[in-house]
């Protein structure tokens, strides 16, 4: 499935939750589905909002885990860096090295 296939697949996911009566999370769903039809990326935070609803779909039941519904549309996510990529040194030590 292509990334403009899955961008289509969540943002339709998307729309029939905006049809809950009752779902409190509409700003933010509201905001995830803005920048997926801008052809943008959401956060990782984003997506963790909407995942407990995803996994409950039946055309994504056969991915089991969170972990790989996560992977599945992971091209639709802002990779962030990990904490070993990330300098924590607060000093100038490497300058002088």
């Amino acid at each position: 499935m292509t990334t403009d296939q899955k961008r289509s697949l969540l943002i339709n996911y998307l729309n029939l939750y905006l049809s809950k009566r009752n779902l409190e999370m509409k700003p933010v769903i509201k905001d995830i589905q803005k920048r997926l039809k801008t052809n943008e990326l959401i956060t990782l935070k984003q997506f963790n909002s909407v995942i407990k609803f995803l996994e409950r779909e039946p055309e994504l039941r056969p991915l089991g885990s969170r972990s790989n519904i996560h992977q599945f549309f992971s091209s639709l996510i802002i990779q962030t860096k990990t904490s070993s990529e990330i300098n924590t040194s607060n000093t100038l030590e490497h300058i002088l090295y």
